[in-house]
């Protein structure tokens, strides 16, 4: 399995919108595709009154949902687990797209936008990117995909790595 890491300096630099975007192509180009999201300001995935919603209220530390074409699992930790712990939930897939985990990145692509993401982008005194998506340009070391180029982002995904 390929492993990608889309980070930014900030929330809101649109890294959500990159990665839709190269979902959307990968998954035309036939690849199987699993992203991971980091929320580190926490989420919840059901709405209060609905029944796994209840059942977390209740107290279950594990809630799995399950449809006739997709599965949820919700489950309570006490650390976040480790990357290979969230490999192995992502499942059989050709590449794995990370959302964050800026610590913990591994083939890092930046998503800087201006107004947003500060002065400078990280990769510009950050050699361990690999590239950087942005909506101007800047003189950095690794290759740099115009915030609307989507499709070369997702080509240099699939050769690259």
């Amino acid at each position: 399995m390929k492993i990608v890491s889309f980070v930014a300096a900030t929330s809101n630099s649109g890294k959500t919108a990159i990665i839709e975007k190269v979902v959307r192509i990968l998954k035309e180009r036939g690849l199987r595709v699993a992203v991971i999201k980091h929320a580190s300001k926490g989420f919840e995935l059901d709405r209060p009154g609905k029944d796994s919603w209840r059942f977390r209220e209740a107290g279950a530390d594990t809630v799995v949902l399950v449809g006739p074409d997709r599965l949820a699992l919700m489950r309570t930790i006490v650390k976040v687990p480790s990357m290979k712990d969230l490999e192995m939930l992502a499942g059989n897939a050709d590449i794995m797209i990370r959302e964050g985990f800026k610590e913990d990145s591994l083939n890092k692509i930046e998503v800087f936008r201006s107004g947003v993401s500060g002065q400078q982008p990280l990769s510009a005194a950050d050699g361990s990117f690999l590239a950087l998506v942005s909506d101007r340009a800047f003189d950095v070391a690794v290759p740099r995909f115009d915030w609307n180029d989507a499709e070369g982002v997702a080509d240099f995904i699939a050769t690259k790595l």
